[in-house]
């Protein structure tokens, strides 16, 4: 009989981030930003684009439980193939 673990077990593998870096910086910290960062910050109506992991830093999230967070929200997933 196989055992299925509850849901508050499950360990999702986080997604790994890949994509195109642009030739902007995030508007808090300063580091390079990725066609993903541009996107989620547009999404989230941001005046200036920030990187991921300021956006979970405002929202009090993590960066994966943002992208988790986009992706049931508003069908948005980090391009995993480029």
């Amino acid at each position: 009989i196989p055992q299925y673990a509850k849901d508050s077990e499950k360990k999702e593998e986080p997604m790994e981030l890949k994509g195109k870096w642009l030739d902007e910086y995030c508007n808090s910290c300063g580091r390079q930003i990725s066609t993903w960062d541009k996107r989620i910050s547009k999404v989230l109506a941001y005046k200036y684009p920030c990187c991921e992991d300021c956006i979970a830093k405002e929202y009090d999230m993590e960066p994966e439980a943002l992208r988790r967070r986009m992706e049931n929200v508003f069908g948005m997933r980090p391009c995993l193939g480029l």
